[in-house]
Parts: C-alpha cells; sequence; structure tokens
C-alpha cells in the first residue's frame, strides 16, 4: 500500500524541488507533481518564464548561475537542500542536469537528487558513446563515421562522397559544453561536398562530430521509466509535425506500443542498468518497415504534455519509484490523442509552406493532410502543450510574450534604415 500522494510521512517533507524553465517539459513536471499534492518549488528558472504563473509552484528560489570557476551557486545550492529537506530534487534539462551530475558527490549527502548513474549518463550524453551501444547490443544505427580534427576534413568529404548519397547529418559529440550551459550545440544537415567541408570546420572547434547518413522516416519516440534496466513504463509517440530541417516535433500523437521498438529500448537501458526517465528516438520508414535508433534523451522530453495527458503521468511514476519505492505502475495509455504546441506549431506551419520540395535536406507535409488535422479538434482527440484548464496562467503568458516579440519586431523592421527582408531565391 502506497502513501497518499503528498502526506508528510515519516522521513518525507512533501516536497519537490523541480529545475528548468520552458513551458514543455518543466511545466509538465511541475503540474504532474503539483496535482498529487505534493508542495512544488522550483529554482533555476528565469523570471520571466511562463511557466512561473503555473497555480502549482508554492516558491521560486533564487540561486545563483551555474560557474565552474564560482562556487557560489553550490553554496547556496547545498543551503537550499538543508533548509527546505525536500523528498526529491528533479532536473528538467541540460543546463540544470549536467551542474548537478558533475558535483553530484558534493550535493547527495544533502538531499536526494534524481541523476543518472555515471555510465548511463555518460553514455546518453555523447551521441558518441550512445551508437557505440546501439552497435554492441544490436540496435541499427545509420552508417556513419567520426570527425575528430578539421585537418581531416577533405578525408571525411571523401569518404561521405563514396556513399554516393546526401543529405548527410553531422552531430556534435554533446549538445551543451559544461563551460557554456546558454549555448546549444545544434545539428545540422548537409546536402553537398563543399556545405560538408564548411560545417566540420565550424562544428569541430567543439569537439568530435558525428557525420551519419540520413535516416528517412518519421521521428519516433519511446518513452520509459526503467529501475536498474527493467523497464517498467513505456509510451510511444509518433512525430506528426517536425521542422523541415529537423528538431523537435510541435504536433504529435500517442501510438501503440511497436514490439521491435520497445525490445531495442529495452536492450539499450538494460545494457546501461538504467534507472529513470528516457526517450528513446527512432526514425521509422513507413514504406520499407525499416527503423533506426537517432538518439537516447537521457532527460525529460519536449513532448512529455502528450504521455501526460495520455495517462503515462512519467513525473509522477518516477517520484514513487525513487522516494516510495514503487515498482508497479499501470501498463495502458490512451492511443491516438494528439499534442499540439500552438506558439511553435506557427512556427512550423510558415516554414512547412515555405519549404522548397526540390531541397532533399526539408521534410515537407502537404498543406491538404495539414488541412484534414482539424478533424482532431473537433473531435476532442487534441490537447495544448501549455494551455490547460486547471491551470490556464502560463499558457496566456506565453502568448503574450510572443505578441511583445512580433510587436518589437515589427516596430524595429519600420525604423528607417531598417534592412529590407530577404527574398527566398526559388519565390
Amino acid at each position: 500500500m502506497h502513501s497518499p500522494a503528498g502526506a508528510a510521512v515519516a522521513g518525507r517533507s512533501g516536497a519537490v524541488l523541480v529545475l528548468g524553465s520552458d513551458t514543455r517539459s518543466f511545466l509538465s513536471v511541475v503540474r504532474s507533481l503539483g496535482r498529487r499534492g505534493l508542495r512544488v518549488h522550483v529554482a533555476w528558472c528565469p523570471p520571466g518564464s511562463p511557466a512561473l504563473r503555473s497555480r502549482y509552484i508554492e516558491r521560486a528560489h533564487d540561486i545563483p548561475p551555474y560557474d565552474a570557476a564560482d562556487r557560489s551557486w553550490l553554496h547556496a545550492f547545498v543551503a537550499l537542500l538543508r533548509r527546505e529537506r525536500f523528498d526529491l530534487v528533479v532536473p528538467c534539462d541540460d543546463p540544470t542536469l549536467l551542474p548537478l551530475q558533475l558535483h553530484r558527490d558534493e550535493l547527495e549527502p544533502h538531499g536526494r537528487l534524481y541523476l543518472l548513474g555515471r555510465e548511463a549518463f555518460a553514455v546518453t550524453s555523447s551521441k558518441l558513446e550512445t551508437s557505440e551501444l546501439a552497435r554492441r547490443v544490436g540496435v541499427p544505427t545509420p552508417r556513419e563515421l567520426v570527425a575528430r580534427r578539421a585537418e581531416a576534413a577533405d578525408e571525411v568529404c571523401d569518404e561521405v562522397c563514396a556513399w554516393s548519397r546526401f543529405p548527410v547529418v553531422l552531430k556534435p559529440h554533446s549538445s551543451y559544453g559544461v563551460d557554456d550551459l546558454t549555448s546549444k550545440r545544434f545539428v545540422r544537415k548537409v546536402a553537398t561536398a563543399a556545405e560538408l567541408r564548411s560545417a566540420l570546420g565550424e562544428m569541430l572547434s567543439h569537439g568530435p562530430v558525428q557525420v551519419q547518413e540520413h535516416a528517412t522516416g518519421a521521428g519516433v519516440g519511446v518513452e520509459l521509466l526503467a529501475a536498474d534496466g527493467d523497464v517498467l513504463v513505456a509510451f510511444q509517440h509518433l512525430r506528426v509535425h517536425e521542422p523541415p530541417a529537423g528538431g523537435g516535433s510541435s504536433y504529435r500523437k500517442s501510438v501503440a506500443l511497436d514490439p521491435a521498438l520497445l525490445d531495442a529500448a529495452r536492450r539499450l537501458v538494460r545494457a546501461l542498468r538504467y534507472t529513470g526517465v528516457a526517450m528513446v528516438e527512432f526514425k521509422v520508414d513507413a514504406r520499407t518497415g525499416r527503423w533506426t535508433l537517432i538518439e537516447i534523451n537521457g532527460r525529460f522530453w519536449g513532448s512529455l504534455p502528450l504521455a501526460v495527458g495520455a495517462g503515462a503521468d512519467f513525473p509522477y511514476y518516477l517520484y514513487q519509484l525513487l522516494v516510495e519505492g514503487r515498482r508497479d505502475f499501470p501498463a495502458g495509455y490512451r492511443v491516438g490523442l494528439y499534442a499540439r504546441n500552438w506558439l511553435k506549431d506557427a512556427a512550423w506551419l510558415r516554414a512547412n509552406a515555405a519549404a522548397s520540395r526540390n531541397d532533399s535536406r526539408l521534410t515537407r507535409v502537404p498543406l491538404w493532410r495539414v488541412a484534414a488535422e482539424l478533424v482532431n479538434v473537433l473531435t476532442l482527440r487534441e490537447r495544448s502543450d501549455t494551455f490547460v484548464l486547471d491551470d490556464p496562467m502560463p499558457a496566456l503568458a506565453e502568448i503574450a510574450a510572443a505578441a511583445r516579440r512580433l510587436v518589437g519586431r515589427r516596430a524595429r523592421a519600420g525604423r528607417p534604415g531598417a534592412a529590407a527582408p530577404a527574398v527566398r531565391a526559388d519565390a
């Protein structure tokens, strides 16, 4: 028998500290835990973040930003843990996760932190090591090679050209460097040897670059909660709207678990004796049935609102696993539910409409299929990532902030001497 959510039982405060700022994973974690009666505190969340308007946040704490050369953030963090005695500390993104992973030995004596095991963190935070693990356990990956120094760029280009297939995808070995948690290193897609040489010259300054054959198909995520390598909960979504040039989805659908993809995810987490949440991302070609691993997100993921809305309450399940020791969880979830990030999807609609059909790097959705998605709204099968009836203020704040940015851009564009808008070459 599990204790009631939020109940202050022996050794527990009923309070959780959530770290982050976005209106997707961070806000979903806040809402999930708050709805269960837990007292949610937050930190490392900028004052202007719309997520701070959530009714489920009891208190926001001001902790100095991480600085490798200044330990004031660490002293403030330890003081907060000692004072509030949180049941659990949950980092929701890489900039809040990395400092805790690097300083876990100094922080863990003062509170329970949700952190990955050292091997799991090393592998999931490195795209190179993720691919090596996949090959070791028999999970398909795209054909690839690794560029490690600028001097070898010509050699890399020659080998890629021998594949006789462009575009190719360039991946930095990690998305963030601990020396700069404010700048994300993005994956790039290139269509020619000249673009490949230029991109390698820029990206290699931050470390090795993974050069992969472009995997065709739709993005599919298998999300899971695992304990010591055993999968306790699993959920699957299909990306419906992906940026034409690649990136996170703005519209997605819950689908039934694919046994082959679930088995691949199980093999990966079993090899790492993984404990925690993860999203294992694949590319699946519906025409051929072929699929390949893209990456493992060793943290909460951007499409988390869909999973929670469909009944797979990963944030609360994680709390129950780590704090209460629970290992049995509901297996089912609602299939056929859609979730949309309206602001991101507006940008996607513009990019999709403008995408050239002749550019092999771009993934484009026909406009008739986009129009047909209105049925999902009319049949109540669609949810918003941000707007929910029990907590509407973050969505309203997000819309207001977007409107202010739009007005500001138009005001700047109307000033004398402002640059003329760029014209597409194929317009």
